[in-house]
């Protein structure tokens, strides 16, 4: 997946939806008549308040199961604590069944 698709699939599973009519229109989840436009979603594979936020939408049975994708892509020597805002979008889409590794 590249970065654009990584970014739209973690809003997408945060409750953000792509308008119907036009795929470059996002629907935040809090606003369900607000439409803004794709730039304005979280850019969550730079930013770790992104992906904390983007955490926090996952129940505490999932967290656990992303920590454990965690382990496997941060490299051993490294703790979990310090992985990069990319590793733990990989670690979310992975637990949240929506890894798409295009090749």
């Amino acid at each position: 997946m590249n970065n654009e698709e990584i970014n739209i699939t973690i809003a997408e599973v945060c409750g953000w939806r792509v308008h119907p009519k036009d795929q470059f229109i996002v629907i935040p989840p809090n606003s369900p008549n607000s439409v803004q436009p794709l730039s304005t979603i979280p850019d969550y594979i730079n930013d770790l308040n992104a992906m904390r936020e983007a955490e926090k939408t996952l129940s505490d049975n999932l967290l656990w199961i992303m920590k454990y994708k965690l382990d496997e892509i941060v490299p051993s020597d490294i703790p979990t604590e310090f992985a990069t805002a990319r590793q733990r979008a990989e670690a979310f889409l992975q637990t949240t069944g929506k890894w798409n590794v295009v090749n």
